[in-house]
């Protein structure tokens, strides 16, 4: 089975853009030579950076493996997946990271049917100038998911296949 990662823009090269509330400022820096879409609180109040998927970028109802790299500067931050079907938010992800901590994230999300909107979103505390960062994102089928082989990151956007490695297993993927 071909691994497919459904995130279009896992290297953060600006194929999509990530949204902000009024509270906060977003910026592309690059740190351990990665781009990391960096979000900065700039008022009180709700701030958050995302990525917003929505028509034909949300995978189909499923389970899926998420995959991130996430800071946290100045205070703890959390890296969100959110679900939208019929006007209805649902969280199917909330990981924690520590103030001055990197986190990979490896979590199992399911994609409810009927899924209309998914956020990838950093949500920072409520105080001025809070830092929060992300990158690496992928959104892989469980099914094709193997942690042995790196997963699937490689695969820069759906109908990508994961660059060739020296491993073989059965069927397409390699």
């Amino acid at each position: 089975m071909q691994r497919i990662n459904w995130f279009p823009d896992p290297l953060i090269t600006g194929k999509l853009s990530a949204e902000i509330n009024n509270g906060a400022a977003k910026a592309v820096v690059v740190a351990d030579n990665k781009n990391w879409l960096r979000v900065t609180s700039t008022a009180t109040g709700d701030n958050f950076g995302q990525f917003s998927l929505s028509d034909g970028l949300i995978p189909p109802a499923g389970t899926y493996h998420v995959h991130a790299r996430v800071y946290a500067q100045k205070a703890a931050a959390n890296f969100i997946v959110y679900s939208n079907v019929n006007s209805s938010w649902k969280q199917l992800l909330n990981k924690p990271v520590a103030d001055g901590q990197t986190l990979t994230v490896d979590s199992e999300i399911t994609i409810p049917e009927g899924c209309q909107r998914l956020l990838v979103r950093m949500q920072l505390g409520r105080e001025v100038g809070l830092i929060g960062m992300m990158s690496e994102i992928l959104i892989e089928s469980a099914d094709t998911y193997d942690k042995a082989v790196g997963g699937g990151f490689r695969a820069s956007s759906r109908g990508t296949r994961c660059q060739r490695s020296e491993l073989r297993r059965a069927g397409d993927v390699r």
